[in-house]
């Protein structure tokens, strides 16, 4: 194999320094660029001391680098000498060690019968003063797709471990740029978290493993991120952006079979305060890839060449580690005065060109989200497109906006309800960003919480607490407004894209949910507990709740429930009952309806899809529907577990829909007193959904003949037609204690049962 090793041993280069830790990977590629010189020794010296090339065997009899290079001087005249110098930091610095190198390597020059190289491997690349002229850098080149692929299926074959294919030409992106020792240690950890299995469903181990590489380096900072897409109050545009940009790196390998360029990046410019920083972060769960913050500031130097140095090693080390998000914040601060003259010094501007020609010419998985508050101190070219996919603008929210923002931060408290005036609060806080929002918010339930009332109903947050809140904190646009004033005018001058204006009428938009009780759930590849094989889930909207008696009456005007309770799960209706309710939802709200009923009498269901006929469900596709439904058992067993968040937080398999304690996330047959409870009044699950376990079952679209029956998992098979799934367990129901709570619990019944332990929650394809 040809390496650039070898081309500079045939031209007799007499250093060469290979940048790499990775010994065992460059003792390989040594051994193959030598095989052609016939009369060679190949000598070896660490920190330790010598050792045998071969055998790695200390040697006793040489004391230091220069009794080394003393006694091997001579041999260079008899035969081809190649010394590895290895981890050797602090000897390479001493001035007689320097000066022995210098001398070989100008004998190398002078000399043509004299052939002795030395071949320096260290993971930073420092090299000593007087070497430079004689030294060539070399980097161990990483290796591509194709062999990657054929690297994981000769290591999935030597362990017996089996290969999910139809995810092998991702996973292989998702491995590029690591060297082969990295990928055997993110291997095998693969190999012991995904239970022997090779495939997309590792890729959160993949993420975690690539964050200790990150953590080596003190250059770039690795970032935990919670934060969802979901959480962004406005700026539908920009998310309705990123969300496109999110599919094509969630199917990296099919986007470049199709021809799809790799996304670049985005800048997004504005005011203090207004979600620039939680879009980067939101973004890096939405591309479900590892977020890398890149601060300018650690990468200056006090030597010479020193920070353009780590400029260098700071991007290839996120290209090492890509599919990746590399966030630079408030980047004019970072290259303060660019565009003065004079306001920057020499080192700053070389490093803002060398990183402009970076992002001009790269070609790799790095996604680069830039943020800045005032970008009249850049070059109108750093804004030009090819440098980024597009560059964004964020004001302050407009009332809507501040509506959600509102609405989501009391939420995230629990203390959101239906008295709070959301509209009000909006029209009072004209001029305020998303963080003073926050801070009203925290302050009003702090307050709430110091009155140590025993009452509930003083607990309850109301919009005049948050109102009285409101005046203890003034708006960043009155404190700035001066400031704000002038970088309005350059936004404007600069003609920005607005985040905040959508970009097409999409109604399955990320963003807010159209019907208020929906959660945006991102999809996913896994293994169902009911099939040996994985499944793919699309992005769904679902809601928090089991549809209660509320949400029933108010579209199907009548309620058939047992247990009374608006807030109650409503219950006593039959599958074909749900599948009517999510029709006139659907039309309540503008969407096509998803299931044709008009042959229900004849037991015959067709499926609507966008832009086309109705189409039997065995062929039918729900991804291509716009409306309510029910969730397929595929489906209903993602969001149950927690999908791609628990999969993070590594708690997807937990018993229960949030837990493995049971009495934490449901209302079973021991706590129940055998009736129903309201709905959202046990802990939800790592995707804010409550009672997925427990209170009542849930009807699913699927029928109970699925071809597969576990050994492994409690079912139970009813030989009559019309047969259709039901999950999570009921409040009264007392067939297999606590069991029938599992996730993996399998239930079916008629379709046209009514039981007041039948209940349903909808979903809808985003």
């Amino acid at each position: 194999m040809e390496t650039n090793l070898s081309k500079y041993l045939r031209a007799r280069r007499p250093i060469i320094w290979v940048h790499s830790g990775d010994y065992k990977e460059v003792d390989t590629i040594i051994t193959e660029a030598t095989k052609e010189y016939k009369n060679k020794a190949i000598f070896e010296y660490r920190a330790f001391g010598a050792v045998n090339f071969e055998t790695k065997v200390k040697s006793d009899e040489v004391a230091d680098l220069y009794s080394f290079l003393n006694i091997l001087f001579s041999v260079g005249f008899k035969t081809n000498v190649f010394l590895l110098i290895k981890n050797t930091e602090e000897e390479m610095k001493e001035a007689r060690n320097i000066a022995f190198i210098k001398k070989i390597a100008e004998k190398m020059y002078n000399d043509i019968n004299y052939n002795f190289n030395i071949i320096i491997v260290d993971e930073d690349v420092n090299v000593p003063k007087g070497l430079e002229k004689f030294t060539s850098i070399i980097d161990i080149e990483t290796m591509d797709e194709t062999t990657i692929n054929q690297y994981i299926q000769d290591f999935a074959q030597k362990n017996n471990a089996r290969i999910y294919w139809d995810d092998l030409g991702d996973l292989s992106i998702s491995l590029k740029g690591l060297t082969k020792l990295d990928l055997d240690h993110i291997l095998n950890m693969i190999l012991e978290e995904n239970y022997g299995a090779i495939s997309k469903g590792a890729n959160q181990i993949i993420i975690r493993e690539k964050g200790q590489i990150i953590k080596k380096s003190s250059i770039l900072e690795i970032i935990d991120f919670k934060e969802k897409i979901e959480e962004i109050g406005g700026l539908e545009g920009l998310k309705e952006w990123l969300s496109s940009k999110a599919q094509v790196f969630r199917r990296l390998d099919e986007a470049k079979k199709f021809g799809v360029d790799t996304p670049k990046g985005v800048l997004l410019v504005g005011m203090p305060g207004c979600g620039k920083s939680l879009a980067a972060k939101a973004s890096a769960r939405l591309f479900n890839v590892p977020l890398l913050r890149l601060d300018i500031g650690r990468l200056l130097g006090k030597y010479v060449g020193e920070s353009e140095h780590n400029m260098r090693v700071a991007l290839k080390t996120a290209e090492s580690i890509s599919p990746c998000i590399l966030w630079i914040d408030e980047i004019e601060k970072a290259f303060a005065g660019i565009d003065q003259n004079g306001g920057a010094s020499d080192i700053t501007k070389r490093l803002f060109g060398q990183f402009l020609t970076w992002l001009q010419e790269k070609e790799n998985t790095v996604f680069v989200v830039a943020t800045a508050n005032d970008i009249t101190a850049f070059p109108p070219e750093f804004l030009r497109k090819g440098r980024f996919d597009e560059v964004f603008f964020i004001d302050f929210p407009n009332e809507e906006e501040r509506e959600r923002i509102f609405e989501i931060h009391l939420e995230k408290r629990g203390k959101m309800s239906d008295d709070i005036n959301l509209k009000e609060l909006a029209e009072e806080t004209e001029g305020y960003c998303g963080a003073d929002i926050e801070e009203i918010v925290k302050n009003a339930v702090e307050n709430k919480f110091i009155l140590e009332t025993e009452n509930e109903e003083e607990k309850k947050i109301t919009t005049n607490n948050l109102l009285e809140a409101t005046k203890s904190i003034d708006s960043l646009s009155n404190i700035l407004s001066d400031k704000i004033d002038v970088l309005k005018k350059s936004y404007k001058k600069f003609k920005i894209k607005s985040a905040s204006q959508k970009i097409k009428n999409n109604k399955r938009m990320v963003g807010k949910p159209i019907f208020k009780d929906m959660v945006t759930v991102k999809g996913g590849k896994y293994t169902p507990s009911f099939f040996n094989e994985e499944r793919e889930v699309c992005d769904l909207e679902v809601c928090k709740y089991q549809t209660t008696q509320d949400m029933w009456m108010e579209v199907m005007k009548s309620n058939p429930s047992e247990f009374k309770g608006g807030r109650r799960p409503v219950e006593r209706v039959s599958w074909w009952d749900a599948l009517e309710f999510c029709n006139k939802l659907s039309e309540k709200y503008g969407l096509k309806p998803v299931y044709d009923l008009s042959q229900r009498k004849n037991g015959i269901l067709k499926i609507n899809q966008l832009n086309d006929k109705s189409k039997y469900p065995d062929i039918a596709d729900f991804k291509k529907t716009e409306g309510f439904r029910l969730p397929t058992e595929v489906e209903w067993e993602w969001f149950a577990r927690g999908g791609e968040v628990a999969i993070q937080d590594r708690t997807f398999n937990y018993n229960y829909s949030g837990s493995n304690n049971l009495d934490e996330v449901a209302w079973h047959n021991g706590n129940s007193e055998n009736r129903t409870h309201n709905v959202g009044t046990k802990k939800p699950n790592q995707l804010g959904l409550y009672d997925c376990s427990g209170n009542i079952y849930e009807w699913c679209y699927d029928t109970g003949r699925d071809g597969y029956i576990s050994k492994k998992i409690p079912y139970i098979y009813d030989e009559t037609e019309d047969n259709r799934r039901l999950k999570g367990g009921s409040r009264g129901w007392i067939m297999s204690p606590l069991k029938e709570y599992e996730i993996s619990f399998r239930y079916n019944n008629i379709c046209y049962v009514l039981s007041s332990n039948f209940g349903f929650r909808i979903v809808r394809t985003i």
